[in-house]
């Protein structure tokens, strides 16, 4: 949801505006209506599905398989083969990435996927860094192929200090470092799991048990 509300709430021009201590009222577009078209939809599809569906867009999931439905719980339209993925790259607003990585799928998203989608539309890759071009998502950044990019992921991590990606300007790309999954509370309830693996073997049952409902409690006081 972020990296619509950043393309069409222009959040680079705001900070832009701010530093420079001026007052710039702008146009600014709505997601309601707009379509989605998740690529790879699977358990996280349909998270952010259930989300995008609240905000009043059209969502559609391309999948491999054959879907048993047309139309799942979160309202979704549920579609598989390569025609139909077509179709959607040149339909969607937002095209949202999350294949896996595999090596059917290294480097899928390339400049020829690329050049389907409308001018309009922005790429988001939350998936596997393998699963796209990165040298080609550059050029249709500058070129202006696409009309922006949020990405997450990437085939080398770190990015290298040479990646093309780097000197995208900001009113075409959101780059973030690979961080979606570290929250504070995922990592106070990952090290919590730990210490408790890590004395399960050494700490009588009832003293196991009272440190782990102390981890647990304690985690959600201060989260």
């Amino acid at each position: 949801m972020y990296s619509m509300l950043y393309f069409y709430r222009q959040t680079w021009r705001s900070l832009a505006s701010r530093a420079e201590h001026k007052w710039d009222p702008f146009l600014m577009v709505e997601l309601r209506g707009r379509k989605v078209g998740i690529i790879g939809y699977g358990d996280i599809g349909q998270a952010s599905a259930k989300l995008l569906s609240a905000f009043g867009m059209e969502v559609t999931g391309v999948r491999r398989s054959a879907p048993t439905k047309e139309v799942d719980e979160y309202g979704v339209r549920l579609l598989h083969g390569d025609a139909e993925r077509e179709r959607v790259l040149r339909e969607s607003d937002f095209v949202v990435n999350i294949l896996p990585g595999t090596e059917e799928t290294k480097r899928f998203f390339n400049k020829e996927l690329f050049s389907m989608m409308k001018p309009s539309a922005v790429y988001i890759s939350i998936g596997r860094g393998i699963t796209q071009n990165e040298d080609d998502l550059a050029c249709a950044l500058r070129d202006g192929v696409i009309r922006g990019a949020s990405v997450n992921v990437f085939e080398r991590e770190p990015l290298p200090a040479e990646s093309p990606l780097w000197d995208i300007s900001d009113d075409k790309l959101l780059l973030t470092a690979h961080s979606a999954d570290r929250t504070v509370y995922s990592v106070f309830f990952s090290l919590a799991f730990f210490c408790f693996w890590w004395n399960a073997n050494e700490m009588p049952p009832r003293q196991l048990c009272c440190r782990f409902f102390f981890f647990f409690a304690y985690g959600f006081c201060i989260l």
